[in-house]
């Protein structure tokens, strides 16, 4: 460098660094990004709704391209496999479960705030009666496939875990004896609450949403009205 003047490398385009060139670029980029993204979501959708409606062995690449309105080049260009859409698939509606959870109204006393999260996972509509669909779907694939045994693991452990802690509290506020189990407690809430979902959907008129919803609350009235510490 001499006279005071910056040097800059004949390798180098000023150019780059012009922001009226760099801002479209970096919106190309999020925008394509975006869209790759809602692209996929559109797949998970398709997959879910072919196996709602098909079973797991219907959910063929050709089948979910074709529920999705695309091509089976595209859904292969996200997916390199059948197994890994199915598990994208799996995982898009665990994170749809945990959505609803996170978006539960919290009630004033803890009881209040379970079955609130807890009618979440319950088949009150079509959306989740499609989803219980998909999740019974994948239960024996569990039994056989590693991957889909830790993912299934890992977010039942996660709800656990959660209601553990809200049981716990719940005893520190003497709402729930000390005698009580949190963990034990937790375990038994998501027994019964997928036993009244499976009942829901496999009896249809029998366990309607009403039913459905008085037996969660019955069960968490009793445990918190039999079980508080309260005088």
């Amino acid at each position: 460098m001499g006279g005071g003047s910056l040097s800059v490398s004949p390798a180098f385009d000023m150019s780059l660094i012009d922001s009226k060139k760099i801002i479209p670029c970096y919106f190309y980029v999020m925008v394509r990004t975006a869209d790759q993204e809602a692209r996929r979501r559109q797949v998970a959708e398709a997959l879910l709704t072919v196996i709602a409606r098909d079973g797991l062995a219907g959910a063929k690449l050709a089948s979910v391209a074709a529920e999705a309105g695309t091509s089976i080049g595209l859904v292969q260009s996200y997916f390199r496999s059948k197994s890994d859409l199915l598990r994208f698939g799996i995982e898009y509606m665990y994170a749809r479960a945990a959505e609803r959870i996170a978006e539960a109204p919290r009630g004033t006393t803890i009881r209040q705030t379970l079955i609130s999260i807890m009618e979440t996972l319950l088949p009150l509509d079509e959306a989740r009666r499609g989803e219980l669909s998909v999740w019974l779907a994948f239960i024996p694939v569990t039994l056989t496939d590693p991957a889909m045994r830790a993912l299934h693991h890992h977010n039942t452990e996660r709800l656990l875990s959660g209601l553990t802690d809200g049981f716990a509290r719940a005893q520190q506020t003497g709402e729930l004896p000390s005698r009580l189990d949190p963990r034990e407690e937790a375990s038994a809430l998501v027994a019964l609450t997928d036993g009244i979902s499976v009942h829901c959907l496999a009896t249809g008129g029998d366990f309607d949403a009403a039913r459905a919803r008085r037996l969660l609350t019955n069960h968490l009235d009793r445990l918190f009205t039999e079980g508080s510490d309260s005088p």
